[in-house]
């Protein structure tokens, strides 16, 4: 009886730091917050730029999140990750781009644009 008392208790602590670890690996947070209305509306015009596969618009939108980064109204991580998803659809790959950036828009955190 004893030992499965200990068997017991040693898969408890393996499931224990297995979930501490994946919890540390995955963080606490989603994408980086889009700050301000003219932010959201900038990610929402770079989704069209990539589902219509227009490089114009796509430096339209490029140059407009540099320019909401300098006026403090988009931060650095946000125009990073916005910026990575940009070089996707520069390398060609505008569906995938469009993936990340829809999943970036539906994890930002609620009003994080009301600002």
């Amino acid at each position: 009886m004893h030992h499965a008392a200990v068997h017991v208790n040693r898969m408890f602590a393996v499931l224990l730091l297995l979930t501490f670890f994946l919890v540390s690996i995955a963080g606490c947070g989603g994408p980086a917050a889009l700050e301000s209305s003219e932010a959201f509306a900038s990610a929402d015009a770079l989704y069209t730029a990539l589902t219509a596969r227009r490089t114009d618009l796509l430096q339209n939108v490029t140059t407009r999140l540099r320019a909401l980064n300098e006026e403090g109204k988009l931060s650095e991580d946000a125009l990073q990750e916005l910026t990575e998803i940009i070089d996707i659809a520069r390398d060609e790959r505008w569906q995938e781009a469009a993936e990340i950036l829809d999943a970036f828009i539906r994890n930002q955190p609620e009003h994080s644009h009301a600002h």
